[in-house]
């Protein structure tokens, strides 16, 4: 995890900067999250309402789910109707405690996870099958790096999906943009305080990056965020 390990140079900054972009979210922020974010910045500054990503789980959520970093849990919340097993895997023990409770009635295992390092052996007992579903949802944004160092994300994760599964999600985009005043304000805002780290994500490099893991690759962009399914 960021912090509990010495460190080089490059990779202490690493962590300095996945520190900042989760730091943000602690309980009180937490309790306006749905509000400022799921009410008012997707519709009104990124252009994506949430309706829009909900639906993206609606028809990509298996019974069998890895969610990855879970914010407030609100779109399980809304899209789920049932799982077998239900995995919320995320670095912020605040946002871990905010969605296991408000998905309590699905019983999910919560486990406390860096996707940039390799991921705790606890995340898929030997006993247990892989997922056929993996949601990572505005996460790349907000993780430092170029769209290629990211990505590690996703290798982390691939192992842990069965024959078949999908991985579907969405981030906002920084680059090849046309953002409004309010994404604009935003955006400096949030790469000014580390909370976002996406001046040089673009639809392409997504594109290409997700090619390179799997045979199918399906982005859509809605205003400025590209949402995503890989299989």
């Amino acid at each position: 995890m960021v912090g509990n390990v010495e460190r080089g140079r490059g990779e202490k900054a690493d962590g300095d900067a996945i520190a900042r972009a989760h730091a943000v979210y602690t309980p009180t922020a937490l309790r306006f999250y749905d509000v400022v974010v799921h009410g008012l910045s997707n519709r009104i500054a990124w252009r994506c309402p949430t309706s829009r990503v909900v639906s993206l789980y609606e028809d990509n959520l298996s019974a069998n789910h890895l969610e990855a970093g879970v914010g407030t849990g609100l779109f399980l919340d809304r899209a789920g109707k049932g799982f077998d097993r239900l995995v919320l895997a995320d670095i912020n023990e605040h946002c871990l405690d905010r969605s296991a409770r408000r998905l309590a009635r699905f019983r999910p295992q919560r486990v406390h996870a860096n996707l940039l390092e390799p991921l705790p052996s606890d995340l898929v007992p030997s006993d247990l099958l892989p997922f056929d579903s993996v949601g990572l949802t505005y996460v790349l944004h907000c993780l430092p790096g170029r769209m290629e160092e990211k990505l590690v994300a996703v290798d982390h994760l691939k192992p842990l999906m069965g024959e078949g599964a999908v991985l579907f999600g969405a981030t906002i985009l920084g680059r090849g943009i046309t953002p409004n005043p309010a994404a604009r304000a935003l955006l400096d805002l949030y790469n000014a305080k580390g909370v976002f780290n996406n001046r040089g994500d673009d639809l392409e490099a997504l594109k290409t990056g997700l090619e390179q893991r799997f045979a199918v690759v399906e982005i859509e962009q809605r205003g400025l965020v590209a949402l995503f399914r890989a299989r």
